[in-house]
């Protein structure tokens, strides 16, 4: 972050296109920037209103304030519904195979209640767009503290743990006041470039190919609050129409000098690993076609997705390219 700090001026704008969680953002408008958070999927642009928009507890005033929502979403009535069918331990998916172990089957029913509440009170519009992220953003983090997974919703194990085995919880949120002016988007990066208006932006593209939209179907559909044809042993929902290129190392390189094509910003920044699809000198080659490149590099420990640290390290690298 001081990194970005160092060359941008107090009260700049930056964008964060490819946002997840919003953890970046959050810093970067604690800095004091004006921030654009943005994604291509539905459930990171829920995390980054929720931590961007909602500088303080939203009223919600028809369910009591919001300790009142806190209540509400602590005593729904469960469902045995999508969730509870397609996900949880006690369920029968459409396609006829055996359960999926994701959630127990008191969780999948308590989701699926949650889901159709929250579904209600803003179909009758009895809570503004806000109060309706703030509730997705409880629904989604509290999903994944009791969720049967092994890093991400790729699959799940075979058997219960014991996390997922607890009650689902609702803990109250901390909500932070940032003084910058913020807005959140929702596309990908390539199409929005062109409209973020913003002095700098922040690029954090996946170097890897795993697809985000696959590997974290069940949080994009409780982001939706939809119910997708779930395919195979994994129950994944369709996500090709949201793959990025960004994850093939035949496309990388391209997506890359698309994505710089169409900004309008004086200084991008880039995070990427050494591991990536785009080697460091063929990304460079790419950057200098853009502007004066310079380069900072961290290592970092290398992690499975269960938390277990692999052997060795690996270098995250930070370009900044001043754009010409």
């Amino acid at each position: 972050m001081s990194e970005i700090s160092d060359v941008l001026s107090d009260g700049a704008s930056i964008a964060d296109p490819m946002c997840g969680t919003a953890s970046v953002a959050i810093a970067l408008a604690r800095v004091g920037f004006d921030v654009v958070a943005s994604d291509a999927l539905t459930f990171p642009v829920v995390h980054a209103r929720a931590r961007l928009l909602a500088k303080e507890a939203p009223e919600f005033a028809a369910l009591g304030g919001y300790q009142g929502a806190l209540t509400w979403m602590r005593e729904i009535e469960p469902v045995q519904g999508y969730f509870y069918k397609e996900f949880g331990a006690e369920g029968a998916p459409a396609n006829g195979r055996a359960p999926r172990l994701y959630f127990s089957a008191e969780n999948a029913a308590r989701i699926d209640g949650l889901r159709v509440g929250i579904a209600s009170l803003r179909a009758t519009e009895t809570i503004t767009e806000l109060e309706h992220s703030i509730l997705l953003q409880h629904l989604l983090l509290s999903t994944n503290k009791v969720a049967n997974i092994s890093g991400t919703y790729g699959y799940f194990r075979k058997v219960l743990s014991r996390p997922a085995l607890r009650p689902i919880e609702f803990e109250p949120l901390e909500f932070e006041w940032t003084p910058g002016q913020h807005r959140v988007l929702q596309g990908a990066v390539e199409n929005l470039a062109p409209t973020l208006g913003t002095s700098a932006v922040y690029l954090d593209p996946p170097y890897t190919k795993r697809q985000y939209a696959g590997n974290y179907h069940v949080l994009e559909t409780l982001a939706r609050g939809d119910e997708p044809v779930a395919a195979g042993d994994g129950g994944l929902r369709p996500w090709m129409d949201q793959a990025s290129d960004f994850c093939y190392r035949r496309s990388a390189g391209q997506a890359f000098r698309r994505t710089l094509e169409h900004l309008d910003a004086d200084h991008v920044f880039i995070s990427y690993s050494e591991d990536g699809q785009v080697s460091h000198d063929a990304l460079m080659a790419i950057l200098e076609e853009f502007g004066r490149v310079s380069l900072h590099e961290q290592p970092h420990a290398r992690y499975r997705s269960n938390g277990r640290v692999k052997d060795g390290s690996v270098l995250e690298r930070l370009y900044h390219v001043e754009v010409v």
